[in-house]
């Protein structure tokens, strides 16, 4: 790997460091459920973007498959906490 996308692979995972802090406070001070449940997604979101930033930072592409995964997770346990919190259950 170049120096340079060692560099930028760095200030990327610095930056999800300091957006995963952010959403943490959020959930833990949001003053709404609505907003603890956008802080978790973001956070999932973030998780996903670690690993991505790793697997390019090591080289590897075995952790994708597991990024596609948390992708769909992520997307399903938005949609069911939207709408628990629209309607006041899932099904």
């Amino acid at each position: 790997m170049s120096p340079f996308l060692s560099l930028i692979a760095t200030a990327c995972l610095t930056a999800l460091l300091v957006t995963a802090a952010a959403c943490l406070y959020r959930m833990a001070i949001g003053p709404k459920a609505a907003d603890r449940a956008v802080a978790f997604d973001a956070l999932a979101n973030v998780f996903i973007g670690v690993i991505c930033v790793l697997c390019i930072r090591w080289n590897s592409a075995l952790y994708f498959d597991a990024v596609w995964i948390l992708t769909l997770v992520g997307f399903l346990g938005s949609a069911a906490i939207a709408r628990f919190l629209e309607r006041g259950r899932v099904f």
